[in-house]
């Protein structure tokens, strides 16, 4: 799947005939840290994961539309956003795609169904704090074909994604791996059913529940990761709680525990948001990591801000 390709045929259109459905948007998500660990403290100013991208969409026949969007990562702290390939921006999801009554059907970089699937139940997603750090799946792949229908009966979807996307296993062919998600959202409930086949050389289930409760939200996840090279499975939960406090305060506690990254690998966080506009908010945060290796153990406090335009 030349997905590259399609990416770079789109968005090569002339900017002035998509200009009238084009949005920019982006945040700006900044840290400042204090880090303890085994070698002491250290003090730093983190980008957490800030970005702007370029979204919007094409009416060109009857009850269908193409959409598009790129999305990169910036780094306005020290300006490397990919530090591995040492570049100043970090693509993210990046697509074209077909929206419709039959429902959404894309092709290029996306995170998958079983990420998406977490919803809001990771309360410090993008932040010291994300479940990333000690549990598989949160993956954002290239070479990747979407669908997502329509929703039925006003609560029930289903998301199906095939990625060419191994890392070294034997079968490395279009559609060798694959991830799925059917979800159930109203008012009251959502819920959400995933799984990953072969993707990074794991297999993943993951079952998520959150609840909104008045003033209170709690949310809930459990996954079960099969090692392809090893045949060792591991399981893990993530529980977070949120409250509003005031009309502008978010209380935030979360607890996650899971040997699937590192060995009795534990994470727990708790913050406060407080809202300043409908744009931006400051927030506090603590996280406690810790393993079965005392290098692994760290301690993180933090005062952040958060812009989105």
């Amino acid at each position: 799947m030349k997905t590259r390709l399609f990416l770079t045929l789109f968005l090569t259109i002339p900017f002035s005939t998509l200009s009238a459905e084009t949005v920019m948007y982006g945040k700006l998500w900044i840290t400042v840290e204090s880090q303890h660990t085994s070698d002491g403290n250290e003090v730093e100013v983190v980008s957490n994961k800030s970005r702007i991208g370029f979204k919007g969409n094409i009416n060109f026949i009857k009850g269908f539309e193409a959409i598009y969007q790129a999305e990169y990562e910036i780094d306005p702290v020290d300006g490397t956003a990919d530090e591995s390939k040492n570049k100043s921006v970090k693509q993210r999801n990046s697509f074209i795609g077909l929206r419709g009554a039959y429902g959404t059907l894309f092709i290029g970089k996306h995170d998958t169904a079983l990420k998406l699937s977490q919803a809001k139940i990771d309360l410090f997603n993008d932040l010291a704090g994300d479940i990333k750090n000690i549990f598989h799946g949160e993956n954002r792949l290239n070479n990747f074909i979407g669908y997502t229908t329509p929703t039925l009966g006003k609560a029930m979807s289903a998301t199906f994604n095939v990625i060419k996307e191994t890392e070294g296993l034997e079968s490395n062919d279009p559609g060798s791996s694959t991830s799925i998600a059917i979800n159930y959202k109203t008012k009251n409930i959502y819920m959400s059913l995933a799984a990953d086949s072969m993707i990074k050389g794991f297999d993943s289930r993951r079952i998520s529940f959150h609840i909104p409760l008045d003033r209170m939200e709690i949310g809930f996840i459990y996954q079960e990761t099969d090692n392809l090279r090893t045949s060792k499975r591991e399981g893990g939960y993530v529980a977070s709680f949120s409250r509003n406090i005031g009309a502008k305060g978010v209380f935030k506690i979360q607890t996650a525990l899971s040997s699937m990254k590192i060995g009795s690998g534990e994470q727990t966080s708790f913050g406060y948001d407080y809202t300043l506009s409908n744009k931006s908010k400051v927030f506090f945060f603590y996280t406690d990591f810790s393993g079965d290796r005392e290098p692994e153990d760290k301690k993180i406090t933090a005062l952040g801000f958060e812009y989105k335009f």
